[in-house]
């Protein structure tokens, strides 16, 4: 059984303003819904970054990894539904890789993978940047029942650093998903949610990073 539309996700219509993108509104087979009642509650890592630091973003977010620069944290993956472990089979296939290098025309090879789940709790953010060169390509999955827009949260693809200066604003609905091209024009951020911690933000973050990435740590969208 496949969870992911591989055919959706191939065939992803690219924008080039304000720089390479996609937003598909459903990338799965029908099981989002599950996947979404099985979205992990536990043995999240807390990681803020509050201080501005040279050539490094400020965020603050919880975070569950599965892969880390192609080592699978089998401790992570073991406590996963049978149905995220069948998902997560799906993102490690060579099928899953072709997709998305046709649908952002962009060459994978010798990439590994680094792919996590975040949960943006109340006043959970991350600050306008440019992934590292190291990250080629990102794909993000949304995995909220429901989302209101007086909840703040939304991706925000911009044109520039300046976190208001956005040209389109996703919502992380259950299916919707997007796929950035990492260029030094490909800022974008996520402001802080709000609600007073009556619901959490839920993404799976799936990055197609060069190796020497290992060794320079990671970023949550």
């Amino acid at each position: 059984m496949t969870l992911l539309d591989l055919t959706a996700i191939g065939s992803a219509p690219l924008s080039t303003d304000p720089y390479p993108y996609a937003v598909l509104p459903d990338s799965f087979t029908g099981h989002q819904d599950a996947l979404v009642r099985e979205f992990p509650t536990e043995g999240f890592r807390y990681d803020v970054r509050d201080t501005a630091e040279p050539g490094r973003k400020r965020y603050r977010t919880y975070n569950y990894q599965l892969v880390t620069f192609g080592t699978p944290d089998r401790e992570n993956i073991a406590r996963l539904s049978p149905r995220w472990r069948l998902l997560l089979d799906d993102l490690t296939s060579t099928a899953y890789r072709t997709a998305v290098s046709t649908a952002t025309d962009t060459d994978l090879a010798g990439t590994v993978l680094d792919i996590r789940l975040v949960r943006y709790a109340d006043s959970c953010w991350i600050e306008p940047h440019v992934d590292r060169p190291d990250k080629v390509v990102t794909h993000l999955f949304y995995l909220n029942e429901e989302w209101r827009p007086q909840w703040s949260g939304a991706l925000r693809v911009l044109r520039s650093a300046d976190i208001d200066d956005w040209s389109q604003e996703v919502f992380p609905h259950a299916g919707t998903s997007v796929l950035m091209v990492r260029t030094e024009r490909a800022w974008h951020a996520v402001p802080p949610v709000t609600g007073a911690g009556t619901h959490d933000r839920k993404t799976l973050l799936v990055h197609f990073a060069r190796p020497a990435g290992a060794a320079s740590g990671t970023g949550q969208r």
